[in-house]
């Protein structure tokens, strides 16, 4: 009878371990629920380029200007939501190909490494509006024709949303 009682008791144990182990419930596990309700929009990243008029060189005008503006607002008066950080590409052989170029923003000269400049930061905070100026001087020693070089000169703005440090 206690022999009866023991393997009665063993079995009973062990069924309560194995309705614990297939149900999924453990101790110490702890299951929370919570519902977060939230109402955001998409922050607004706006980077205008307002061009100049077109470049004029020929065979007579061997140097030219072209104007352009990168500004961080719109003509409605929108203006970006996030700090942007952007930088100019200018595509063309021009080391090889005889011309000289110069890129200046707000009057100061900047460099171009490897047809691209450093990057400049646009902020979310003003309205801002930075003026480029690229001058073009054609070399005629190099005996390449013109109309190629300036027809296949490109310039790229490139941005990117800054991320915000918290």
């Amino acid at each position: 009878m206690k022999n009866k009682r023991k393997v009665i008791i063993i079995i009973f144990v062990a069924l309560i371990i194995l309705i614990f182990f297939f149900s999924g419930f453990s101790i110490g596990k702890e299951f929370t629920k919570k519902d977060i309700k939230g109402n955001t929009k998409v922050a607004k990243p706006l980077l205008e380029v307002e061009n100049g008029s077109s470049l004029e060189i020929n065979n007579f005008n061997k140097e030219g200007v072209y104007e352009f503006k990168i500004k961080n607002y719109n003509e409605q008066g929108e203006k970006t939501e996030v700090d942007l950080e952007y930088y100019i590409e200018v595509l063309n052989d021009f080391e090889n190909n005889g011309i000289e170029i110069n890129l200046f923003r707000n009057e100061q000269k900047i460099d171009i490494n490897n047809n691209k400049t450093e990057k400049f930061i646009l902020s979310k905070d003003e309205i801002k509006e930075d003026n480029y100026k690229l001058e073009v001087l054609y070399n005629e020693d190099k005996n390449i024709n013109m109309e190629d070089i300036i027809s296949q000169l490109q310039i790229k703005v490139h941005s990117e949303q800054m991320q915000e440090v918290l």
